[in-house]
Formats: C-alpha cells, sequence, structure tokens
C-alpha cells in the first residue's frame, strides 16, 4: 500500500482505564509511524484518557460517558447521556472530516463509533477482553470490522467481521528484551488505578519476602500510594518500592522475574509480549468475570498461575511467590510460554483492517 493510501485522519475512543486506553494510543501510534503528518482525535470521557492522550501528542475531546455495568442493552440506550453524546459526537466527525473510526470498548467510546456508523464513516471496533463487553456487543453489529483480542468463542460477533489481532500494547513495552533468572525481583501491578485487596495481600506478605530479600516495585495506585507506603514503613521495609503508577513500564518488566496483577487484557498481552512469568489474581467483580477467562487463556499455555483472592492471604501469597522465585527453570518455562501467546503485530494488524476498510468505502 502506498503512503498516498495511508490514513491521515483517524478517530479513536475509548475511556476509563488504561486497559482500553494503551490500546488506543497503540493504533494511534502506529497511524502516526506510517504517516507522521496524520491527525489523530481521541474522543473520550473525563477519566485519564484526556491526559494520556495529550501526553501522546494527540488532540482530545472529552464526551458525557456513563457506566450501566450489569443493566444491560436497554438501559444502555435508554440513557440520557447517550442522546446528548451521539448529537456532540456526530458535531465532532463532521468537523474533523475522518477517513475511519475505531473504538476501543467502554462507555465512552459507544457514541462516537455509533455517530460514525450513523454518518456512514468507515468504523471499527477492537474487543480486548476474552467476554465482550455490553457496548462492543451492539456496536460489532453496526461496524464494518471487530478486531478482537482472544477468539470469539463466545459468538459475540458476526463471524465474516471477526480479525484476531491480539492486543496492541506500547512499541516500548513490545522490544522489552527479558533475560530469565534466578532473580528475586517482583513487580506488583493493580492495573493502572490500583487494586486495593491486591495491595492488602503484598502488604500481609511483606515479613516473609523481606525475610528472603525479594525486591518489589509495587504499583500501589495514586488513590492508595500513601497508605500502602505507611504500611510499608511500619513493616520496616523501603516505602519507595512503592509507587502510584509505574511511568517507565518497559523498565518494570525488563527488571522483573515475576509479575503479580490482574488480569486485564492490556497486562495479559504486556506479559505476553515480553515474556513475563506471572501470578495473576482476576479482579473477581469484572463484568462477565472476564479476567477469570484472560487469566484461564495464559495459564493454560503454562505462561501463568491463576490464584482465586477469596483463597489468598499473606502467608499462602508468600509461599506461591517464593516458590516461584526460587525455580528458575520454572520461570524461564513460563516466560517462554508467556512470549508464545504474544501478538507483537497486533496494532499494525489493526492498521492494515482500518485501511482496508477505507479502500472498500472508496469502492
Amino acid at each position: 500500500m502506498s503512503t498516498a493510501q495511508h490514513i491521515s485522519r483517524l478517530v479513536v475512543t475509548t475511556g476509563g482505564t488504561g486497559g482500553h486506553i494503551f490500546p488506543a494510543l497503540s493504533v494511534a501510534a502506529e497511524v502516526r509511524r506510517r504517516t507522521p503528518e496524520a491527525r489523530v482525535l481521541f474522543l473520550g470521557g473525563n477519566g485519564p484518557e484526556g491526559e494520556l492522550a495529550r501526553k501522546a501528542g494527540l488532540s482530545f475531546e472529552a464526551l458525557p460517558a456513563s457506566g450501566v455495568l450489569g443493566k444491560g442493552v436497554k438501559a444502555l440506550l435508554a440513557t440520557v447521556w447517550v442522546g446528548k453524546s451521539v448529537i456532540l459526537a456526530t458535531r465532532a466527525l463532521r468537523r474533523f472530516q475522518p477517513q475511519a473510526v475505531i473504538g476501543f470498548g467502554g462507555y465512552a467510546g459507544f457514541c462516537p463509533v455509533l455517530a460514525a456508523a450513523l454518518l456512514g464513516i468507515p468504523s471499527a471496533v477492537h474487543e480486548q477482553n476474552s467476554v465482550a463487553g455490553v457496548t462492543n456487543r451492539i456496536l460489532g453489529k453496526l461496524v464494518g470490522k471487530v478486531f478482537v483480542s482472544f477468539e470469539d468463542r463466545h459468538k459475540n460477533f458476526p463471524a465474516s467481521k471477526v480479525l484476531r489481532t491480539g492486543n496492541p500494547v506500547r512499541a516500548e513495552i513490545a522490544s522489552v528484551d527479558r533475560t530469565p533468572g534466578a532473580g528475586r525481583n517482583l513487580l506488583v501491578l493493580g492495573g493502572s488505578q490500583g487494586a486495593k485487596p491486591l495491595n492488602d495481600l503484598v502488604v500481609a506478605a511483606l515479613p516473609q519476602l523481606m525475610a528472603a530479600r525479594v525486591n518489589i516495585l509495587h504499583q500501589a495506585g495514586k488513590a492508595d500510594v500513601e497508605r500502602i507506603r505507611a504500611a510499608y514503613r511500619a513493616a520496616g521495609a523501603d516505602d519507595s518500592q512503592v509507587q502510584g503508577f509505574v511511568e517507565d513500564m518497559a523498565g518494570a518488566y525488563a527488571w522483573a522475574d515475576l509479575a503479580l496483577c490482574r488480569a486485564g487484557a492490556s497486562t495479559i498481552f504486556e506479559l505476553a509480549a515480553t515474556g513475563t512469568p506471572s501470578v495473576l489474581v482476576p479482579f473477581p467483580f469484572a463484568a462477565h468475570d472476564h479476567q477469570r477467562v484472560n487469566a484461564k487463556a495464559l495459564e493454560a499455555l503454562g505462561a501463568a498461575i491463576l490464584a482465586d483472592q477469596k483463597r489468598l492471604d499473606g502467608t499462602t501469597l508468600a509461599i506461591l511467590v517464593l516458590g516461584l522465585l526460587g525455580d528458575a527453570a520454572r520461570l524461564g518455562s513460563m516466560g517462554r510460554a508467556a512470549k508464545d501467546f504474544a501478538r507483537p503485530d497486533a496494532a499494525s494488524a489493526i492498521v492494515d483492517g482500518l485501511e482496508k476498510l477505507c479502500r472498500q468505502a472508496a469502492r
């Protein structure tokens, strides 16, 4: 495909957590890698997406968005913000004149993709998780293409539209070259916003981890970071090991011998891209328990251990972590299995698919 046929005006849309936002930013980066002068507009909600989009050099506009978790499709379509957001999204699309629009799930990404479909703009969605969210299930009927991270075993989308690409990860993470070793470095990730139950489990396990001289890098979430730092100090541990948000995730993965984390799709594919062995503790209240399904995909390959949050305490967690850190051969095997699951070309495959949509629309 010649440079002239690459996308030069794209809208990406999503919001809420890093799990939705970082894949969107990865696709935007791939578009601009192919066409440095390309313009990308990020339409999102009032979460962290605005700050992250602007930091990536993207234009950003916020739209009304609200969750209706567990209330179903009718509740989503009946909410007041949808009408207002569709109108605002329609205006933004008419003003920006994108060649394509792609949504990455979440309520903030619903109305821009709906507006694009109604306007006849080539549109697509990307579903990160193994169980599709309500917004993508609706939009999958309207868009031209559905990109998925996992096999669509639940038949959430029309088979003719589905392309499995994997989940895009940031270029700096995809390029991490880990050397499996017998170190004692534990990376703790509760997602971009942290996870209080996971934080508490690590604090409970601290005495045993400290006694075994385990080095910890603990992303506690900005809302919980001071409490967890205080808990580290109370345990006699170095509180500089605790951060609200880890900016250099590529460096963190390169450093880690083992990760202890939730099982959102972005985390799963970052672990895979970097070949990082992991203990996965799924968020038990995720929609449709999708984190457990995500985790099972890595566990089935021998790349991770799935641990039930309700069955863990400080002692059981410490025993599990120390057992793995003391087994270099197993860590090496887990890391290789994770790497086999990786889809380093996910962003490129999605942009290829969007360009194909544009060509079809032009014909």
